[in-house]
């Protein structure tokens, strides 16, 4: 009876000591690589990444609105370590998470670089303003160390030296976020991250690592690479993502317009709730591969306006988009209730003749929006709508709007048809 005793009373004690440690959480956090809000809510990323630093819209005002639309629930926020004022950069931060999306700032400087280079990053982040706006915004902030660090001359002992030696720095400085980890080989290098990212994670006094690969793999490594960051890193019990990517394309066949297994990648992941932000949203348009623009999701970071079919794949049109799989949590919200953020309608097509009939389909965003009833209206020419079938078909000659409006927020989105 004693043991009986002793036995319930440790199990108790054991519950307490977990609840009030889960009390205690003021960050997102990973445990057994799965990533959670700091309200213990699982949260798989879906996102993209963007130049902020580099364009004309420094601090988030003009883009951040329109990735807003696409119910995303995180931006990886391209900085340089060289820009001033750091100010601008927790304002950005902010402007990031008053639109419901976790921040990743990261530092650009050291891509495909070590040693000092990559050092400058880690010693970056040491800055007064820097920690206080990000320690003030701790709850949806992930630190992303430096980008794409290392080619392919990284030994493990190398990056396990390097890289505790930072996560002890920053620590000590006083970040409590996650600290995010890129893979060496301009980001590449899955298999080292599962090599040394047990050993990272166990190094953290506070166990909050989360790693992070680039899917620019050839069309060969992809798909075994996806099931890598999808399956083994959860085995390992380290949480990873794809930090840019699915990836259409990559330097050094962007004159092939072909894709990458981008779509294959994207539900491998989605079938693993494992995280990915892709590379990247367009209003900072990209050096690389101007041939068909693959790296570039929209025109201007204009939501709707994109420049290719890959890119509306990724945003709006595989179930797998960011519109359709992107959850935001609950605890975003002081009243709990996930608003709608975005509408997109989608026709197949828009030019039609008398009788001709088009498929339809209207996307609500976020995935896991509160309210995701929508109305349809129809102005100009002669048009007969059928919502459950989503078919519409053309009865007179002219030019017709279909417009949608969410019933939450009064979001609107319009198509014109050209009926000859």
């Amino acid at each position: 009876m004693k043991k009986g005793i002793t036995g319930l009373f440790i199990f108790f004690l054991t519950l307490v000591c977990s609840s009030m440690a889960f009390a205690n959480k003021n960050t997102l956090y990973v445990d057994k690589g799965i990533i959670y809000t700091a309200a213990g809510e699982p949260f798989v990323m879906r996102g993209f990444n963007e130049m902020f630093v580099w364009s004309r819209d420094k601090t988030g005002e003009q883009f951040i609105p329109q990735m807003d639309k696409t119910g995303a629930n995180s931006l990886r926020l391209v900085w340089d370590k060289n820009i001033n004022p750091k100010a601008d950069l927790i304002k950005l931060i902010d402007n990031t998470i008053a639109h419901k999306m976790v921040a990743i700032p990261e530092c650009h400087n050291a891509t495909g670089k070590w040693g000092k280079a990559l050092q400058a990053c880690v010693d970056f982040w040491n800055d007064p303003v820097l920690i206080k706006g990000i320690e003030r915004n701790r709850q949806w902030t992930i630190l992303n160390v430096a980008n794409e660090t290392g080619d392919h001359n990284i030994s493990d002992e190398s990056f396990l030296t390097t890289y505790k030696a930072a996560i002890t720095s920053l620590r000590k400085w006083g970040y409590t976020v996650p600290i995010m980890i890129d893979a060496s080989l301009w980001g590449q290098n899955v298999d080292q991250l599962l090599r040394v990212g047990p050993e990272l994670l166990q190094h953290d006094p506070l166990g909050n690592i989360i790693f992070s690969t680039h899917s620019y793999w050839s069309t060969e490594q992809a798909i075994a690479n996806y099931y890598k960051v999808a399956e083994k890193s959860k085995t390992l019990g380290i949480a990873m993502i794809i930090g840019e990517g699915p990836s259409v394309t990559r330097v050094g066949q962007c004159d092939n317009p072909t894709p990458l297994p981008y779509l294959e990648g994207m539900k491998i992941l989605h079938e693993h709730q494992s995280g990915w932000l892709n590379w990247s949203w367009g209003g900072m348009k990209n050096g690389d591969c101007d041939d068909f623009r693959y790296f570039d999701i929209t025109k201007d970071g204009i939501f709707g306006q994109w420049l290719h079919q890959p890119g509306a794949n990724i945003v709006a049109l595989s179930p797998y988009s960011v519109m359709q799989t992107s959850q935001r949590p609950v605890s975003f919200y002081q009243d709990k209730i996930v608003k709608v953020s975005g509408v997109y309608l989608h026709l197949d097509k828009t030019e039609l003749t008398v009788g001709e009939k088009t498929a339809f389909n209207v996307i609500v965003a976020p995935a896991n929006a509160a309210n995701k009833k929508y109305s349809l209206d129809i102005t100009g020419a002669s048009i007969q709508l059928d919502k459950k079938e989503q078919l519409i078909t053309v009865l007179k000659t002219g030019k017709a709007s279909v417009t949608a409006t969410t019933d939450d927020g009064g979001i609107m989105w319009s198509v014109d048809i050209d009926v000859k």
